[in-house]
């Protein structure tokens, strides 16, 4: 993972693709939302959304693309979809509200617009086919749920309309593969890791249906971090220490649910020190073990701060 600040520094971003060539990966999954959004922030802006919007590359990401495919990098867009503060400042009718009607805010204070609207689905739409557009190989949808913390018990939508929450959330992942299908690149999806265990009170929560995903997605991602397992967890006091379980047994759960569906698995684990006192290369050889032992070759690291200095070696 990089940020898109990292990406405009280039000592620091040749520095993590020669670390990433180094240990064998081949993959590098970028921020694109912030900077692409601003071909179609004015229609839903000033309310003047519409089905027949034409979009257009973005010459950022096009010269960005064209320059990594040069290198030897498959390309992916991350794209933050309800998590949104840009959109909900754009348009305050949009967020989500709690049932005081006060609009929602994480823990951190971020701002989430509501999945339920249909302006706020085809603003992401326009997202992607920008991104498609551009060339990327992969769309990769995080916060592509709803919110899980803090008032996120008491959150109502004024767009409800029966329909469940896993159902709106595949709802727009229909939309979007109508969108964009045309062009030659494919859809990700990151969720929770805890999905893999399939408790009914998570996926109604968040609205994320593993089974139900991988009929319209192409690679699904889950984030096994073991530091983000609760204390006792499967019974475990401290799953930031079990790096191999959490990741190999959440494996197992999620292929059982693809099943013979033709989406791919390709695990989020942690590149990060949180949980454990020992965090290092040995941490995240671990966790790539727990995924190739179930014959799971691709996976993904995540560091917010893209500090990648563990990586394993390259065989």
């Amino acid at each position: 993972y990089v940020s898109y600040w990292t990406t405009q520094y280039k000592p620091r971003f040749d520095r993590i693709k020669k670390q990433a060539k180094a240990a064998g990966f081949n993959t590098l999954v970028i921020d694109i939302k912030t900077i692409i959004e601003k071909q179609i922030m004015p229609f839903i802006k000033n309310e003047t959304m519409d089905y027949e919007i034409i979009v257009h590359p973005d010459p950022w990401l096009s010269q960005l693309v064209k320059e990594l495919h040069q290198e030897g990098f498959i390309v992916v867009g991350r794209v933050v979809v309800f998590k949104d503060d840009h959109l909900a400042i754009a348009r305050p009718d949009l967020q989500i509200k709690t049932k005081n009607n006060k609009y929602y805010r994480d823990r951190k204070g971020g701002r989430w617009v509501d999945p339920y609207s249909p302006e706020v689905r085809l603003y992401n739409e326009y997202i992607a086919e920008i991104a498609a557009k551009s060339g990327i190989d992969e769309i990769q949808f995080d916060y592509i749920r709803f919110p899980a913390e803090g008032a996120a018990y008491n959150i109502k939508s004024d767009y409800q309309d029966g329909r469940s929450r896993v159902d709106i959330i595949n709802q727009f992942l229909k939309d979007v593969n109508k969108r964009v299908k045309s062009y030659k690149v494919s859809l990700a999806v990151d969720i929770f890791g805890v999905t893999a265990w399939q408790k009914r009170a998570d996926i109604e929560t968040l609205g994320q249906s593993i089974e139900a995903m991988a009929e319209l997605v192409d690679v699904i991602c889950p984030m096994f971090y073991p530091s983000h397992f609760h204390s006792g967890y499967d019974g475990i006091k401290n799953p930031g220490e079990h790096p191999y379980y959490f990741v190999n047994t959440g494996v197992k759960k999620a292929l059982q649910m693809i099943g013979s569906r033709e989406a791919k698995l390709s695990p989020w684990i942690q590149g990060f020190a949180l949980g454990t006192n020992n965090f290092g290369r040995n941490y995240i050889q671990q966790q790539i073990n727990a995924c190739t032992n179930e014959s799971v070759t691709k996976f993904l690291i995540w560091n917010a701060g893209n500090r990648y200095d563990y990586l394993p070696k390259s065989d």
